[in-house]
C-alpha cells in the first residue's frame, strides 16, 4: 500500500522482509524526465517484497520554478553542517530515508545544449547491465562527497545516478519512457518486482573520475562548446578564467562543462578511460 509519509515522500510497504530502496527525482526542478516516470509509477505499480520510497526531493524549488533555491540540494547530503538553508534542511529529512534504504536510483537530467546523453554513474559497475546505457562514470564519489551518492556510501549503501539524457532534449517521450524501464528494471534488480529483470550486453564506455573544476572569477569562459564525454587531449586548452589559462594534462573525456558567471561554482569534470 502506497502512503504519503511525509510532504512528497511516499512509502509502498509490503510488510515483506526484502530489500527497503529510494526512488529519487527532482533533485533540481527543471530535470523533468524522473517526475513524469514516477508520476506514472508511483500510483500504477505492485510492489512485491520489502519497503520503497518514492521520494520528490526539492519542493521549494519545484514550488517556485528555479533549480535549486538557496544552495544546489546535491551538495547537501553531508553529516556534519549548519543545516541553515531550505535544501540543506530538506537533505537532513531525506537521509532520514537514505539511512533506511539498502539502494538508491536518483534520477536526473543533464543540462548539455550539444548532445543528449544517458549515463549512469555509480561505483556498481557490476549492475551496469541492468540498464540499456552505453556510458558510465565512476568513482564520482572519491572526488566529491556532498551528494546522495557520497552519503549512501558513508552508510555502505549501493547507489545509482541516471541521467537520462538533456533536459534541451527535443525527443521528451523518449527519455521519459528511458527513465520509467529504467526505474522498473531497477526495482526489479532490487526484488521489490518479483519479475527477472533485464539484461544489456552491451559494449560500454567506463570511465573513472580524476577531476573536478571550480572557478576562481567571476569570468570563467570555456575554450569551445564542448559535448558530454567528448574527448580531449593533453595541453589541449579548455578555459579561461578571469586571465588564467586552463590546460588539459592528461588525454581525458569532459562533462558537463559550463560558462559561468559565479565565482567559486563546479563548471567542468574530467574523466579518463579504464
Amino acid at each position: 500500500m502506497l502512503k504519503n509519509i511525509e510532504e512528497w515522500i511516499y512509502l509502498y510497504d509490503t510488510w515483506k522482509k526484502w530489500n527497503t530502496t529510494t526512488i529519487m527525482v527532482w533533485v533540481h526542478w527543471n530535470e523533468f524526465s524522473g517526475i513524469q516516470a514516477m508520476e506514472k509509477i508511483k500510483n500504477n505499480i505492485k510492489i512485491d517484497n520489502g519497503k520503497v520510497y518514492f521520494i520528490y526531493a526539492n519542493l521549494r524549488a519545484i514550488k517556485e520554478n528555479v533549480r535549486f533555491t538557496e544552495k544546489n540540494l546535491n551538495r547537501c547530503f553531508l553529516k556534519n553542517q549548519d543545516w541553515t538553508s531550505y535544501e540543506e534542511k530538506r537533505a537532513k529529512i531525506i537521509m532520514k530515508y537514505l539511512d533506511k534504504s539498502d539502494f538508491l536510483l536518483d534520477v536526473h537530467n543533464t543540462t548539455s545544449y550539444i548532445n543528449s546523453l544517458k549515463v549512469l554513474i555509480t561505483t556498481h559497475i557490476d549492475y551496469s547491465k541492468y540498464f540499456d546505457i552505453k556510458n558510465v562514470m565512476s568513482n564520482i564519489d572519491d572526488v566529491q562527497k556532498w551528494g546522495s551518492d557520497g552519503y549512501m556510501d558513508s552508510i555502505w549503501k549501493k547507489w545509482f545516478c541516471l541521467e537520462c539524457g538533456s533536459i534541451n532534449y527535443k525527443d521528451e517521450v523518449d527519455i521519459v519512457d528511458f527513465a520509467y524501464k529504467s526505474i522498473i528494471n531497477f526495482l526489479k534488480v532490487t526484488k521489490n518486482i518479483e519479475k527477472e529483470p533485464e539484461i544489456y550486453n552491451r559494449n560500454r564506455l567506463i570511465v573513472k573520475m580524476y577531476f573536478w573544476y571550480k572557478t576562481k572569477t567571476d569570468k570563467f569562459v570555456l575554450a569551445k562548446d564542448f559535448a558530454d564525454f567528448e574527448e580531449i587531449k593533453n595541453w589541449d586548452l579548455l578555459a579561461i578564467d578571469g586571465k588564467e589559462k586552463i590546460i588539459c594534462e592528461k588525454d581525458s573525456i569532459i562533462v558537463f562543462a559550463h560558462n559561468s558567471e559565479k565565482i567559486w561554482s563546479e563548471w567542468f569534470y574530467l574523466w579518463e578511460k579504464i
